[in-house]
């Protein structure tokens, strides 16, 4: 496989202090899952409501659009329905769309983890550095409270993840089938 950037190559600094931040939003997202209705939100009613950063969730459906089969794209379009309704519909009281939400991101963020791993180029998990650095600074903004940056990172989230796993989906499915049918050979 390839070499690891030297910032974060194993025993490095980098890699341990990676390791704690990991650590750390894993445990987060522990207690959030164990608070499953709730939006674990720190504004009350439409204070929290915002058409970005609800609506945003839509753009999981993206790789809908290049994934192979029924099975495949009803998975990304069932990842963009609960994150709209969670994010946006339910947004400012309790729901079971919040945990179902943030159980069925957690398993899609590991599905795709296992198959692009197994599958694609280790440098494309640099991509995913973008969303996944956006979720981080989203929480952080919910922390501080800063409704405006939680918006904004939280829109960011989710346009830029639903991009990733579709250029993701793309390469895994799409890209080899029409290298093969215009006689390229791609990897």
């Amino acid at each position: 496989r390839a070499n690891w950037p030297p910032w974060i190559a194993p025993g490095t600094m980098g890699a341990k202090l990676l390791q704690a931040r990991a650590a750390s939003l894993l445990k987060e997202h522990a207690m959030t899952i164990n608070r499953f209705r709730s939006p674990n939100m720190p504004w009350e009613g439409s204070a929290c409501r915002s058409p970005a950063a609800g609506l945003s969730g839509a753009c999981y459906a993206l790789p809908a659009l290049v994934a192979p089969g029924v099975l495949e794209p009803a998975l990304w379009l069932t990842t963009a329905f609960l994150s709209c309704m969670a994010d946006y519909v339910h947004i400012s009281h309790d729901s079971a769309f919040h945990g179902l939400d943030r159980c069925w991101a957690t398993l899609m963020l590991l599905r795709c983890s296992l198959l692009f791993g197994a599958r694609l180029d280790p440098s494309f998990f640099l991509l995913a550095l973008v969303p996944l650095g956006c979720f981080v600074k989203g929480r952080d903004a919910k922390l501080l409270p800063d409704p405006s940056g939680w918006v904004f990172w939280h829109t960011l989230w989710h346009c830029s993840g639903g991009l990733v796993v579709t250029l993701g989906v793309w390469m895994l499915y799409r890209a080899p089938a029409e290298a093969a049918a215009s006689g390229l050979h791609i990897g």
